[in-house]
């Protein structure tokens, strides 16, 4: 029989075993940004640093690029895990990149808008017929969007808009300015209040004026991260909307994330906060009126057929239950 100061020792010793086992490691996530400069993507930097991930057992990685297609090289590569980037990268996948969209970041265009530098005498959308427009990279959201442009306004031949690509950075869109290198450049409205108070250019129109509905911003995660460890991709999805939710009721906080993320200044990240806080998605979910646009603008440039099951490029079971 075992004696009671004997079990009191056994206790004892397990108690020690426990106290020295190590807690058990978080799942690292390698998270790409298609470019720095997006107020829809501070969510990452917010839950990195509020140690909301790491509440969800995560050790997030951020890398940013260049331009939405150079991440999906990345990600094809298997140097991503999970990518944030335009709804257009969707193309991707239907092409066979080893990747599926899992949340939806905002369907607004609002998040988007053109600037045009200070010596410009452009009013509106009719004045950029012919004209030079900036954009990150071929391929790119913000490519995507001069092409809509070019439809919308039936402008062919010599009157087509053309897309330059010149980085995802405000200091490329001011030099290409400065250099008469671009008339116009598409990005965050954020670049367009940067350039006003440094009266070097100015926002000439919101994205909506001629896109109305458009799954703008989107997560993807990786074929490998799906198939491996999709519980980590829950977890991701989990700790990304608690993010939005966050920065919803901490607006001091989210501006000096936002400051930190993108490099705009403090009066421009509070202005850009208050404009485009509220287009957040909550949930993750796609919404029909965005993703029709979007598919339709596959079927035009000749991405996907009419008939193709566009299903297949996105799924809402990793999203948080309601």
């Amino acid at each position: 029989m075992i004696s009671r100061r004997d079990a009191l020792a056994a206790l004892g010793s397990s108690l020690v075993v426990l106290r020295a086992r190590p807690a058990q490691a978080a799942d690292k996530l390698r998270v790409g940004k298609s470019v720095v400069q997006v107020f829809g993507y501070v969510p990452l930097d917010v839950g990195i640093k509020s140690g909301i991930f790491a509440k969800n057992g995560l050790d997030v990685a951020e890398i940013t690029f260049a331009g939405g297609a150079r991440l999906t090289q990345a990600l094809t590569a298997g140097a991503v895990d999970i990518a944030l980037s335009g709804g257009p990268e969707m193309a991707f996948v239907a092409k066979g990149a080893p990747e599926i969209a899992v949340a939806s970041i905002t369907d607004s265009p609002a998040f988007m808008g053109i600037d045009v530098g200070a010596g410009s005498t452009a009013r509106g959308l009719d004045d950029l017929k012919g004209k030079r427009i900036g954009v990150s990279t071929t391929g790119s959201l913000t490519a995507w969007l001069v092409d809509e442009l070019n439809r919308v306004k039936a402008w062919t031949g010599e009157d087509r808009a053309i897309p330059v690509a010149i980085g995802g950075e405000a200091t490329a869109e001011l030099s290409a300015f400065k250099t008469g290198q671009i008339d116009a450049n598409i990005a965050s409205p954020a670049n367009g209040y940067e350039l006003e108070e440094q009266h070097a250019g100015r926002s000439l129109v919101d994205i909506s004026s001629y896109v109305k509905n458009l799954e703008l911003f989107v997560i993807y995660a990786s074929t490998a991260s799906v198939q491996q460890n999709p519980d980590a991709v829950r977890r991701f999805l989990k700790g990304w909307f608690e993010a939005v939710a966050f920065m919803k009721s901490h607006k001091a906080e989210t501006v000096a994330a936002t400051v930190e993320a993108t490099g705009y200044p403090a009066t421009v990240s509070a202005r850009i906060y208050d404009r485009l806080m509220p287009q957040f998605s909550t949930d993750g979910k796609f919404l029909p009126r965005g993703l029709d646009k979007l598919f339709s603008s596959f079927v035009d440039l000749g991405v996907l057929d009419k008939s193709a099951d566009t299903s297949k490029l996105y799924t809402e079971k990793f999203l948080p239950k309601a």
